[in-house]
């Protein structure tokens, strides 16, 4: 009889442990929304938090924080993110790109690790606050990356993606779209005033980097960053168009030189690389009797001067003119090409 007694309640127990539940309870501060939409706010996403709609928070008080209590087994977890509006394609959810609170590979949203106990989360909707403040961010900007992809034979299956310049992360980490189908992938990162970074392209999440674009030789890529390409401090919201694989800045694919040279980094050496008069190139001695054109190209891609020399050991670049930045200068040849950059400092 006892041992009976002592099998049913260790089954009870057990059973018990097996659905012992957690109250999650979220508060949401909404100091960053200019306009509550009339639909409400709502917390969704992940495998637990369903589609907006769902979980509606409230603010009974009127005070700006709008709170919700859900309970959940133990050791859940989710993504979830907040959205102002019932839209049930998520084009109300709030945007975190870019910011340490989101995960790229999960459609920005944030990470809600496993919960052992009752838990208070107290978040800001479009930023990473987390102690019950909206910090309003007046130096961030809006990054958008447009890639043309036309001169991709084949898209890879696990798509297109942002990457590179230890700030971009590695390839499948900000995967791009394309809505429309119009071949254009799109992307927009949310970046502090002044940031500024290399980056590529990918064509597929590929860990080693075997599936990213080539601009070995072109000038918008650097040879001393792994030829990628250069964004300069950026000051306010900005759009790039690019293409994939070249250096067209217009949102075209047009390639205006096709002829095949040789990558040469012997070509050419520049001194001083930090100027604010002038810089000094000295071209190999197999280069000295070769009509060498030499592009001065700024980091956005616009070649700011166009020189032409021959029978020329040395060519003396003045920069006195130059506006405060980084420039690349790539020679070319009959037979081969180079790219190096230098800085301008005043």
């Amino acid at each position: 009889m006892k041992k009976r007694l002592l099998t049913a309640f260790l089954s009870v127990a057990l059973t018990v442990v097996l659905t012992a539940q957690v109250s999650i309870t979220i508060e949401l501060n909404t100091a960053t929304i200019d306009m509550i939409d009339p639909g409400g706010l709502y917390i969704a996403g992940g495998s637990g938090f369903g589609s907006p709609g769902d979980n509606e928070l409230t603010d009974p008080d009127g005070d700006g924080v709008y709170t919700i209590t859900l309970q959940r087994e133990v050791g859940f977890s989710s993504f979830y993110t907040f959205t102002n509006g019932n839209c049930g394609d998520y084009s109300c959810k709030e945007n975190i790109a870019g910011l340490p609170c989101s995960d790229p590979a999960n459609f920005n949203d944030r990470f809600l690790p496993p919960v052992s106990a009752d838990t208070i989360i107290m978040a800001c909707f479009g930023t990473c606050d987390s102690d019950g403040s909206c910090t309003i961010v007046t130096d961030s900007i809006d990054i958008t990356f447009h890639l043309n992809t036309e001169n991709i034979e084949m898209i890879d299956p696990s798509g297109i993606f942002l990457a590179g310049g230890n700030n971009f992360g590695f390839p499948g980490d900000n995967p791009m779209i394309d809505p429309d189908g119009d071949g254009i992938y799109t992307i927009t990162m949310r970046r502090p005033m002044g940031f500024a970074s290399y980056y590529t392209f990918t064509n597929g999440a590929c860990g080693d980097w075997s599936c990213k674009e080539d601009l070995a030789g072109l000038p918008c890529g650097d040879p001393d960053s792994f030829n990628d390409r250069y964004l300069p401090p950026t000051q306010s919201d900005t759009t790039i168009m690019a293409c994939f694989g070249n250096c067209a800045n217009d949102g075209s694919c047009l390639v205006t030189n096709t002829k095949r040279v040789a990558l040469d980094q012997t070509l050419f050496e520049l001194y001083p690389t930090l100027t604010n008069g002038f810089t000094q190139l000295v071209f190999s001695e197999q280069a000295v009797s070769l009509e060498k054109e030499i592009l001065v190209i700024s980091a956005a891609g616009q070649v700011v001067e166009t020189l032409k020399t021959a029978q020329q050991a040395f060519y003396r670049l003045n920069t006195a003119n130059y506006a405060t930045g980084l420039y690349y200068v790539r020679v070319n040849t009959e037979t081969a090409t180079y790219t190096r950059k230098f800085i301008v400092q005043r």
